[in-house]
């Protein structure tokens, strides 16, 4: 069986119901612990100014206002926005496209993305556009789909969903590099994506709603070759190079 990206839209994992049954509202592995994980790793001060890019239904951006940061959401996701508006009244919230911050440069001390580079067409200039945001000392907090073995050079077929833009770790960082980010931290969370699909198969026979809307025998074929590139899940945290 063979199937077309136009079957999977990008944007169809995070509005797809099953998947918030079992997330709630941070849709992805791990939920907000993996985000306080990922606020350990940064010790951003009270105050600080901080973007949560993607920030969907909103749960992350809540944390981080909940911690003293000056949070500003921003997501392409229109219905994801407005439920996220009414679930965090005062929070400010944007429409924009990652690869085009409405900020100014160097005006932020932080930027969290989590399971969205992914999801984008053209993750070298999302990284650059965060780069060019961060002021001195500024850092960048990643939380992904990832390949931890390399996809077969006979494998070429689109996958969809967050897979269709997962990457191996080495073109990740060659990326960061690129565009004038430094990793400063690396952690492998895989256990929190196998655990996020059991709970999708056990509450609805099948983890289907980690790609999309994904037909039946096209999410069979899909998780026999997702096997070979082994998908993980992880954290990092890049800072901007001087």
């Amino acid at each position: 069986m063979s199937f077309s990206p136009h079957e999977f839209p990008n944007l169809a994992p995070f509005e797809s119901p099953q998947l918030r049954a079992v997330t709630g509202p941070a849709l992805r592995p791990g939920g907000l612990e993996l985000t306080g994980r990922a606020l350990d790793l940064a010790g951003w001060a009270h105050g600080q100014r901080v973007l949560d890019l993607g920030c969907g239904l909103g749960a992350s951006a809540g944390l981080l206002a909940s911690r003293g940061l000056c949070v500003l959401g921003l997501d392409l996701s229109a219905s994801l926005l407005g439920e996220a508006r009414q679930a965090h009244s005062g929070l400010p919230l944007l429409r924009a496209e990652a690869a085009a911050l409405p900020l100014a440069t160097a005006s932020l001390h932080g930027v969290l993305s989590e399971c969205v580079l992914s999801l984008c067409p053209d993750p070298g200039a999302v990284l650059a556009e965060c780069r060019r945001v961060l002021g001195p000392g500024g850092c960048l907090l990643l939380s992904d789909l990832y390949l931890r073995a390399p996809r077969p050079a006979d494998d070429d077929a689109p996958l969809p969903g967050c897979l269709g833009g997962a990457m191996e770790k080495e073109r990740l960082e060659a990326l960061l590099r690129g565009a004038g980010l430094e990793l400063a931290a690396w952690e492998d969370h895989s256990p929190l994506l196998r655990r996020l699909a059991a709970e999708l198969a056990w509450a609805h026979g099948s983890a289907a709603a980690l790609w999309g809307d994904c037909p039946d025998g096209a999410c069979r074929e899909l998780a026999a070759r997702a096997a070979a590139f082994r998908p993980g899940y992880f954290l990092l945290m890049a800072r901007r190079k001087d």
